[in-house]
This record gives structure tokens, sequence and C-alpha cells, in this order.
């Protein structure tokens, strides 16, 4: 049985580290995307709140 919890501890192990670094990368792929759309936004001086009415209205 002691194998069986040292092959358990090293699965839940490596399965926990997996979801925390996915997290982080998450995390990193929100906030670049929401820098992408301030960048666009400024560089084409549309404001925030007429680029979501657009895209709002181009999805119906």
């Amino acid at each position: 049985m002691e194998e069986l919890t040292k092959e358990y501890l090293t699965l839940f192990t490596g399965i926990t580290n997996t979801i925390q670094e996915l997290e982080s990368m998450t995390f990193e792929l929100k906030t670049l995307q929401a820098r992408a759309e301030e960048e666009y936004l400024t560089r084409t001086n549309e404001p925030a709140s007429d680029a979501a009415t657009e895209k709002a209205a181009a999805d119906v």
C-alpha cells in the first residue's frame, strides 16, 4: 500500500502544479487581451463604450 501512496502523491502534486500553471497562463492571456484591446481602441481613437456597442450590434 505504501507504493500506491507514493504514486498518488506524485500524481496529485503534478496535477496540482499543472492547474496552478494553467490558472497563471489564463490570467496572463486575459491581461494581454485587455491590453491589446486598449491599444486598438487608443490607436483607432474609438471610445470603449462605442466599440462594445458596435460589437454587440454586429453579433446580433
